[in-house]
């Protein structure tokens, strides 16, 4: 697919990413002019990727290089331009993202109180009824369980999985929108 190298020099990491073609690197089919076109989803997972296994703080510079004969001169001036362009677009999207997954963590949270309350108040009512009903004891304090654990596990699973990936994502967009770029 894509060759990868990746040197250190001075504190600096160089990400060189070599395509066969301009076509893995670019999407040709989008009829945007330079430097709004497109990357293709081989070029975005593969700069991401590669990028995003190097500590965020860490500068790094990157070299896109293609085959012999590929590069013109409208190319090799707005290529750079359409990688940042592209990256900073995507990054911009998963910013939405993060906004709609705080929104729901916040639901999550206040769903949890909220049923936290009701099962205090349940518990109370348990207390109320005879103990000679034991069968209502268990099916009351068992749904309020399951509904607890299921609020918990969500609000859990959205930010420990889904949320910090998610901003994870977005920074590696933004510090790529932002890199030094030579194209070989």
């Amino acid at each position: 697919m894509v060759q990868y190298s990746q040197t250190e020099n001075a504190g600096k990491s160089t990400v060189r990413l070599t395509f066969k073609s301009l076509d893995q690197l670019l999407d040709l089919d989008d009829p945007s002019p330079y430097p709004h076109k497109e990357l293709t989803e081989i070029a975005e997972d593969a700069i991401a990727n590669h990028v995003g296994d190097i500590p965020f703080k860490k500068e790094v510079d990157l070299v896109v290089s293609l085959p012999s004969g590929t590069l013109n001169h409208e190319i090799e001036e707005n290529l750079p331009e359409a990688i940042r362009q592209h990256f900073a677009f995507r990054a911009s999207e998963k910013a939405l993202e993060v906004v709609r997954k705080k929104r729901r963590l916040k639901a999550g949270l206040k769903f949890t109180v909220a049923l936290i309350v009701l099962m205090s108040i349940a518990g109370g009512v348990i207390n109320l009824i005879p103990e000679s009903d034991r069968f209502v004891h268990v099916l009351i304090a068992g749904i309020f369980t399951i509904l607890a654990w299921a609020a918990i596990w969500d609000t859990a699973e959205a930010y420990a999985l889904d949320y910090r990936a998610l901003v994870g994502n977005m920074k590696v967009y933004e510090k790529i929108s932002r890199m030094n770029m030579r194209i070989e």
